[in-house]
């Protein structure tokens, strides 16, 4: 697990360590509101080079060279810098940075008049190598086998299989020019043209009398369980005559056989790519195209202008689209994956469809047993999404501004107590933790002893409520949880005074238990409710219901240091204040 990051000099943030759980083969959401640093964050990644920190000076702290960035990682204890002379993070890591890609252009027209537009960058996939073929013949490859070249089964098919790069990747062909293998090979070609007999017979010979010979011969044993794992559906023999000419061809031209390996790997991302961008276009997405550029020799990715395009249409491609390059030109070290700009803004429809592509590169990488670290840096907060589908026991979320629970400690109990002590849990409910309109409410002996004195009293903790409030409110260190008790009580009252029917009253304090359907209630009786009332939902609505474990504190935080939040919570306080 990635357990610290620390960032110096780069964009907005000076010197920051960040306490994070960031953990390998799930989904790791770092959450921030907005101009926290999060750009910063991405930015130090995405800056890096295979040998230094290379940092535009745009995104130097305060525009100024003379601050040296820097940026480190912590791994299991082991601290990984990267700044302008060195890149450890590198040595050990993969480096992925995905944005929506926009880019501003600036055309001149008509005696130097400027026209500028947004556009979305195009994505390299690959350089187009030179075509190449292998310039396999069967029946010269039978000849030159000998008296029995007639078992070798043609395996142009298996020439043309964009599969192939992948079965002889990882394979040291140069072990087929050692004079051992060699021997090896001619000794059990021998025994095989000394038989007589038809194809099949010789091959039901050769499966009784010659495995131990292949199975001997390493590279070549090697190379035919690959090809057998990787869904090659032939007989045990026929796999060793097939991987028995595979060697051949390699040893007769090796240059030519890299090169055709090349053009089969080049022809198989392309397939891909057209496959992949084919399931958008049957959607009606028919804006991304692949683009093969003669001349640079480039294979690319191509965008209209940006506003040709939908917002979420143009992330989703670009997020698509990037995750699946790394499949291809990624080393086995672990990848670090920061996604950034791209999750905040997509619709319920398209929030799936990212989910679904971030958990399919996870399971490719799992497949391949190597470790992806899948970062996504949001202002939101992932409680609130409705259609949120990583699985909860794998997804791992950190909130860079973390709140502390010290001043929330006691308030933590209360909330514990309230779920756990079934003789005390209806009247904390009614009078501790919602608006009542008795003056006070006590409990003697009952009271628990690990929650303050004073709280026995009703009256006395929404005191301490308000007076907590009163503290956020005057930028004082405060309990954020208190201040929900606060604010949600402060609301209940307000719309608890809208009603002038005793019966409704009675109603709304006796047998409605949650604040959204009190205020809900309350307007079903005809009364006009200032929609302050449900927005600050964001603040009330918070789940106070135990969880052993859970950062009840971190996103409340996040959402109480909004400065448009505070000033929302200071009119209602000001309009409870006149109403009293």
């Amino acid at each position: 697990m990635i357990s610290e990051i620390m960032i110096k000099n780069i964009k907005g943030i000076s010197n920051k360590t960040f306490k994070v759980q960031i953990q390998p083969n799930k989904p790791n959401i770092l959450v921030a509101p907005n101009g926290f640093g999060k750009s910063s964050i991405a930015t130090a990644f995405s800056s890096m080079n295979s040998s230094r920190l290379n940092l535009d000076e745009k995104d130097h702290h305060k525009e100024d060279i003379s601050l040296l960035p820097e940026l480190s990682v912590t791994l299991k204890g082991q601290k990984l810098t990267a700044d302008q002379t060195k890149n450890d993070i590198r040595n050990e890591y993969d480096i992925l940075v995905i944005n929506s890609g926009l880019t501003p252009k600036a055309k001149k027209g008509f005696r130097g008049s400027v026209s500028s537009s947004l556009e979305v960058q195009s994505i390299q996939i690959c350089k187009i190598p030179d075509k190449a073929d292998f310039s396999y013949k069967v029946g010269d490859i039978r000849a030159a086998f000998g008296t029995n070249g007639k078992i070798l089964p043609n395996i142009s098919q298996l020439l043309k299989d964009t599969i192939l790069p992948y079965v002889v990747e990882g394979i040291d062909f140069s072990k087929f020019s050692q004079k051992r293998i060699k021997n090896a090979i001619a000794a059990v070609k021998d025994k095989i043209n000394e038989r007589d007999g038809s194809s099949e017979a010789i091959k039901g010979w050769i499966g009784e009398n010659c495995f131990a010979d292949f199975e001997a011969i390493s590279p070549l044993n090697e190379l035919t369980e690959l090809l057998r794992k990787l869904g090659k559906e032939i007989s045990h023999v026929d796999s060793f005559l097939v991987t028995y000419q595979l060697a051949e061809i390699h040893v007769a031209d090796t240059k030519k056989f890299k090169r055709a390996i090349e053009w089969l790997r080049y022809s198989s991302i392309k397939d891909h790519y057209d496959h992949l961008l084919s399931n958008f276009c049957s959607s009606g997405w028919q804006w991304a195209k692949i683009n093969e550029d003669k001349k640079k020799k480039t294979l690319s990715i191509i965008f209209p202008k940006a506003h040709q395009l939908s917002n979420g249409q143009r992330d989703m491609i670009t997020l698509v689209v990037r995750l699946h390059k790394t499949l291809y030109e990624g080393t086995k070290k672990p990848l670090i994956l920061i996604i950034d700009e791209v999750f905040d803004y997509l619709d319920d429809a398209n929030l799936v469809a990212f989910q679904y592509y971030v958990t399919s590169i996870i399971e490719a990488y799992k497949d391949r047993k190597q470790e992806i670290y899948p970062i996504i840096l949001t202002h939101l907060d992932p409680g609130v999404f409705f259609d949120f589908c990583f699985n909860k026991h794998k997804i791992q979320v950190t909130y860079l501004l973390a709140g502390s629970t010290g001043k929330s400690k006691d308030t933590l109990k209360l909330i514990e107590v309230r779920d756990t002590n079934e003789q005390l849990k209806e009247r904390l409910e009614k009078y501790w933790f919602h608006y009542h309109t008795d003056p006070d409410e006590f409990l003697g002996e009952t009271w628990p002893g690990n929650l303050p004195d004073g709280w026995r009293s009703s009256n006395n903790f929404h005191a301490y409520t308000n007076s907590e409030l009163e503290r956020y409110l005057g930028s004082k260190k405060y309990d954020p949880l208190a201040v929900c008790f606060s604010v949600r009580v402060s609301i209940e009252k307000l719309a608890y005074v809208r009603l002038s029917q005793q019966d409704d009253q009675n109603e709304f304090i006796d047998n409605v238990r949650n604040t959204k359907k009190k205020i809900n209630f309350v307007a079903s009786k005809g009364a006009d409710i200032p929609e302050i009332y449900f927005l600050l939902g964001l603040i009330y609505n918070t789940n106070l219901h135990w969880k052993q474990g859970r950062d009840y504190i971190s996103p409340l935080v996040a959402k109480l240091n909004h400065p448009t939040i505070k000033q929302m919570i200071m009119t209602i306080t000001d309009t409870s204040d006149q109403e009293e």
